[in-house]
């Protein structure tokens, strides 16, 4: 599972091409019907294959490396809204600093396009991931 339960790729082996409808995007992923933790365990086994490009839910073809960064963005996610979280941080408090804490490694990269940039998505998805996975055990 990583977006939804239903999550469905196809694969291209002839063609080295994957397609990941919203299981990868170019864009800040939303995460409320997704399963963080999950999410990232699917990546690993996305990047497993051999393809070199990838056709996305949202955004242009993309290398195979953008999935090292999408994986990457959720896991310092999670990892940054836990701590802040065992630290004693509100929600609000964690919406302020773990959004600047992440943004000097995605804002950019999660900001290409008019919809659903990083400042735009990044209250809401921490918010999200600390009622999935912190409030959630």
């Amino acid at each position: 599972r990583a977006h939804t339960d239903g999550d469905l790729f196809i694969y291209l082996p002839k063609e080295k091409v994957i397609i990941t409808g919203d299981a990868v995007v170019d864009w800040m992923p939303f995460l409320g019907d997704g399963y963080p933790e999950e999410w990232i365990g699917t990546l690993d086994a996305l990047e497993q294959l051999d393809f070199t490009h990838m056709i996305l839910g949202h955004g242009n073809v993309a290398p195979k490396s953008h999935v090292s960064f999408f994986r990457s963005y959720l896991t310092d996610l999670i990892d940054a809204v836990k701590r802040a979280a065992a630290d004693g941080a509100t929600v609000a408090e964690m919406q302020v600093a773990v959004a600047d804490q992440l943004a000097p490694q995605y804002e950019q990269g999660m900001s290409k396009y008019p919809l659903s940039r990083y400042r735009d998505r990044i209250e809401s998805t921490i918010e999200i991931v600390y009622h999935k996975v912190v409030h959630a055990h």
